[in-house]
């Protein structure tokens, strides 16, 4: 997969949304509105298990629809891993974190004894933020519902066995997730989302927020977290503007560009011309048409998109009832091609 997320300049804001989000036109933005219009009728017979479409371009919303309200929360399930990555680049910001090459033995050596696989002393964050832990872990098969049941869950993933060498294969995991939650937590001394709390969210004007955790108070790396559509579409915001808002740098931008740089390619494109999907760090990366777009994806139908050479992000919400089979994995992150069939022919002024 080739192309660059990163902009060739940043724009010029004559706003931030920390307070709420300004509405336009579309046409006042180069978008068609009766081109919007028809993509949102699509989206909603097409997939009726959706309920929010939130588009924001040049800053501004242009188009904001949503069956529960504005002001409901969503469980954005696994697109919360792309908010942990934003935090784990605040901590090492921060000096909380001291390198991504730092070792898991020197944050959990109580579960490193005589007996581990001395394989596993090599783990890493930077192994966890790629999911290259090499931790046997099968998303959709049972090792979460194991791990939710079980009264430790950090213990349960660690003490899961290697099925390859650190850093040496992508495999999607919810448990290198909960790992490195863990993580942040002891290296900053307060829970994770007091942290967002305090260098995330309350900068971005975020207060409506969820965050359960597992039995030991670690609130979950990789799921769970629940944001209105409104505030999910300033996280994306944030990452468009690499990690500024307003005066205040919230992340550092080599951060975001790290972040959202491919790391693996986890499915190559096909005969089909179906797109290449990547992932960065807590981040999956495709192309929509001839432009690269970074996105946090959740099970159900919940969606940020990020397209930075078009100054575009888009919010979609889903309910967690009734769930079609095709969101369920990461095939939809390729098959559902709404954003390139649907809202790049609506921009007028596309470079």
């Amino acid at each position: 997969m080739t192309g660059s997320l990163r902009p060739t300049s940043t724009p010029i804001r004559d706003y931030w949304p920390t307070q709420g989000w300004r509405t336009s036109e579309p046409e006042d933005q180069g978008m068609d509105s009766t081109r919007l219009a028809d993509a949102d009728a699509y989206l909603y017979e097409k997939y009726p298990t959706l309920n929010s479409l939130l588009i924001a371009r040049h800053g501004y919303l242009v188009m904001e629809r949503s069956a529960r309200g504005k002001d409901a929360l969503n469980n954005i399930k696994s697109a919360t891993k792309s908010v942990t990555s934003i935090l784990t680049g605040i901590a090492l910001d921060t000096h909380d974190l001291g390198g991504l090459d730092d070792p898991l033995s020197d944050f959990y050596p109580e579960y490193f004894t005589s007996g581990t696989d001395p394989r596993k002393r090599t783990l890493s964050i930077r192994d966890l933020l790629a999911m290259r832990s090499g931790i046997e872990w099968s998303e959709w098969g049972s090792c979460a519902i194991e791990m939710t049941a079980s009264p430790h869950w950090i213990r349960f993933v660690l003490d899961e066995p290697l099925t390859a060498e650190p850093g040496e294969r992508f495999n999607y995991s919810t448990g290198d997730t909960q790992l490195l939650a863990g993580i942040l937590q002891k290296a900053s001394g307060i829970t994770l989302l007091d942290f967002a709390d305090l260098y995330l969210f309350r900068p971005l004007g975020i207060t409506q927020r969820t965050w359960p955790t597992d039995p030991q108070g670690i609130n979950i790396g990789g799921a769970e977290l629940s944001l209105t559509a409104g505030d999910m579409l300033k996280i994306g915001y944030l990452v468009l503007n690499r990690g500024r808002w307003d005066d205040t740098r919230v992340v550092s931008a080599d951060w975001i560009d790290t972040s959202t740089r491919q790391h693996s390619l986890v499915i190559p494109p096909d005969a089909s011309s179906r797109p290449a999907v990547g992932y960065g760090y807590l981040w999956w990366l495709r192309p929509h048409g001839s432009y690269m777009s970074a996105m946090a994806v959740g099970y159900g139908g919940q969606y940020i998109y990020v397209i930075p050479a078009l100054d575009l992000v888009i919010v979609i919400t889903g309910m967690l009832r009734d769930v079609p089979r095709l969101f369920a994995d990461n095939r939809m992150i390729r098959e559902f091609n709404f954003v390139q069939d649907w809202i790049l022919p609506a921009i007028t002024d596309r470079p």
